[in-house]
């Protein structure tokens, strides 16, 4: 189904707002908010259409749409095909200036870099390298919208802890170094649905190969997420590459 150009703006922004708000979006929410210069009337006819489209859903019965997989595949792409935006150069210099006191230091490289990396993102932050897992940012958890049931909470931690399963959901999908979101429907990975996983290849002294990720709800500000990743991969990259 192709959509039409005020079908996609409407898209973009129920996905902005769903981002942000972690609630299902309504059209009156969007007329009073956003000023679309149509009528609630029209915006839920047209939300209708992306339903039919298979780019929304209705997750109550109130009347508010969340995305699908295909609206969060839609989005991803509109905001590569727009450019990803650079961390700043400042916060760049500074990263780069700490990380290469510890570049001959693999555990403390990552750790140090996985915290940046936390903190860029707003999401925890995982190195997978040589059988061993690196974490940051666990404990912002607890503050997550889609963390507050106890039982995502311990499935998601469960995940988290499976070297092998995190290993093997991202061995599959890295064919190169470059920047991979895989989202949680599009694995067999049990209580994975809700979350995404955006991650880069590394690779350390020895050939060694690695990923760096970032894994937090389909709700993450990938603009934010995509840039870090990046960054700090490209750094990690940049400082070992004369081990």
């Amino acid at each position: 189904m192709d959509i039409s150009a005020r079908q996609r703006l409407l898209l973009l922004t129920i996905i902005s707002e769903f981002i942000e708000t972690a609630e299902a979006v309504g059209s009156i929410n969007l007329q009073s908010k956003y000023g679309f210069k149509v009528s609630p009337a029209t915006i839920r006819n047209e939300m209708a259409e992306l339903v039919s489209g298979g780019y929304l859903y209705n997750r109550n019965a109130s009347g508010g749409r969340v995305p699908t997989l295909k609206g969060w595949r839609y989005f991803i792409a509109d905001l590569i095909n727009k450019g990803v935006d650079d961390i700043d150069i400042i916060t760049q210099e500074e990263i780069k200036n700490e990380l290469n006191k510890l570049k001959f230091n693999r555990s403390e490289l990552l750790r140090k870099s996985l915290g940046y990396l936390s903190d860029l993102a707003d999401n925890p932050a995982i190195a997978l390298i040589d059988g061993e897992i690196y974490y940051a940012g666990l404990s912002g958890m607890v503050s997550t919208p889609e963390f507050q049931d106890s039982t995502s909470l311990h499935e998601m931690l469960l995940i988290l802890e499976d070297y092998s399963r995190l290993s093997d959901m991202m061995n599959n999908e890295a064919k190169d170094d470059s920047l991979k979101i895989l989202f949680g429907e599009e694995t067999d990975t049990i209580g994975y649905k809700d979350f995404t996983v955006v991650f880069s290849e590394i690779r350390l002294h020895e050939k060694k190969r690695g990923y760096i990720a970032v894994i937090g709800p389909n709700r993450m500000r990938y603009n934010q997420v995509l840039g870090a990743v990046r960054y700090l991969s490209d750094t990690i990259k940049y400082l070992v590459q004369n081990w």
